[in-house]
């Protein structure tokens, strides 16, 4: 008799699953198919695929632990810091970050899902707004600095899953977070 089937295993599926087919088209039979569960199964432990994306998230969430809640005074640190948590989750899983940002806009199920990981951008926020009081960064909307930040690795990623052939190594996030303070350090 085979052994249990983890919670790890049930969410990297699901997570495979929405990433390649979206929320509202991933069905519980493909994800429990794509674990290796039946569907009763998937039910009896999950109670619902938006309870089950919850949880998945909040999983992986958890697996890439990011430590901001006390902003020191070396913005590169920082920032380094912050690239490393987004260069790995984009790769390992970009293309379902990209796909629930899509589907949050019309999804209520998806958008609910996504208030945690909203929260840690509202304390990367806080960490960009600490080194801008500071006058170590230019002075202009946090996420707008997230974005500039976070842009080059999102790009890098996105190429790589569209691409199958490209080559390029994933973005470092000491080159990265250079490269960004060239241009976004006052004046």
């Amino acid at each position: 008799m085979a052994g249990r089937v983890t919670d790890e295993t049930v969410f990297d599926a699901a997570l495979a699953v929405i990433a390649e087919q979206g929320y509202e088209r991933a069905t519980t039979r493909a994800i429990a198919d794509a674990a290796g569960i039946n569907e009763a199964t998937l039910f009896r432990r999950f109670t619902s695929k938006q309870n089950l994306l919850r949880q998945a998230v909040r999983s992986n969430f958890t697996g890439f632990a990011l430590d901001l809640d006390t902003p020191g005074d070396d913005v590169a640190a920082d920032l380094v810091t912050i690239v490393s948590y987004y260069s790995r989750l984009y790769e390992t899983r970009g293309g379902v970050v990209l796909t629930l940002m899509r589907e949050a806009k019309f999804s209520p199920e998806v958008a609910a899902v996504l208030t945690e990981p909203e929260k840690l951008l509202e304390r990367v926020d806080a960490v960009i707004l600490h080194h801008q009081r500071r006058g170590a960064l230019v002075v202009e909307p946090p996420r707008h600095t997230f974005f500039a930040l976070v842009g080059p690795v999102m790009m890098r990623a996105i190429a790589r899953r569209v691409d199958q052939r490209a080559t390029q190594a994933p973005a470092d996030p000491e080159t990265v977070v250079h490269r960004f303070l060239a241009g976004h350090r006052p004046g």
